[in-house]
């Protein structure tokens, strides 16, 4: 198999795109759709933390230790990630189901899901996001974190990236950002001279 070099999926949700994301996904996780909840949480959780969506559906209740979560089955294999407040917050929300290991779990079909497009297309069309893939949102995260002045290491430590390229791929800066910092560092430099 061979990957289109040219096509470059650099997408990440600009300011107004994640405020009307985020009031469709508060409103589907107050549904009484308990699916629609979960996925909802699910994304949610995607976005704030930058996690890919296969180790999220894949998460188990004893994964979660606190503030981090033991991640049994991740890409890279075994490893540990960080939780913030806001998404322990959101894990504590979600439905304990007697004997089931899940945190996602599909009361609907019995089972845990194993994918969330369909869920994803629906809140989507509802945000006015047409085209925003679920991958996106971990563009997102690394991007607003390297426009909160993270840095590449850390970024990477975030999404357990061993390479450092690998993270360089997902942080994008938008061009506000950009000429700021061009700003920044030109008033630095002038001082600097005794301009």
């Amino acid at each position: 198999m061979r990957f289109n070099r040219k096509r470059q999926c650099e997408r990440f949700l600009s300011t107004a795109e994640l405020v009307r994301l985020g009031s469709v996904l508060s409103e589907a996780r107050a549904s009484d759709d308990v699916a629609r909840k979960v996925v909802a949480t699910a994304i949610t959780i995607l976005l704030l933390t930058g996690y890919r969506s296969s180790e999220i559906l894949k998460l188990h209740w004893p994964e979660v230790r606190g503030y981090r979560l033991n991640l049994l089955d991740s890409k890279i294999g075994p490893r540990t990630v960080w939780l913030g407040d806001e998404v322990r917050a959101l894990i504590s929300t979600l439905p304990r189901n007697a004997g089931i290991p899940w945190i996602f779990w599909n009361a609907r079909v019995e089972r845990p899901f194993k994918t969330i497009e369909y869920y994803c297309y629906e809140l989507r069309k509802h945000a006015q996001l047409p085209g925003v893939r679920i991958h996106d949102l971990r563009h997102t995260f690394a991007s607003r974190a390297a426009m909160n002045k993270e840095t590449l290491p850390m970024i990477g430590r975030l999404f357990g990236h061993v390479n450092p390229l690998s993270t360089a791929r997902y942080a994008h800066l938008d061009d506000e950002h950009v000429l700021d910092a061009a700003q920044q560092l030109g008033d630095a430099i002038e001082l600097m001279m005794g301009r």
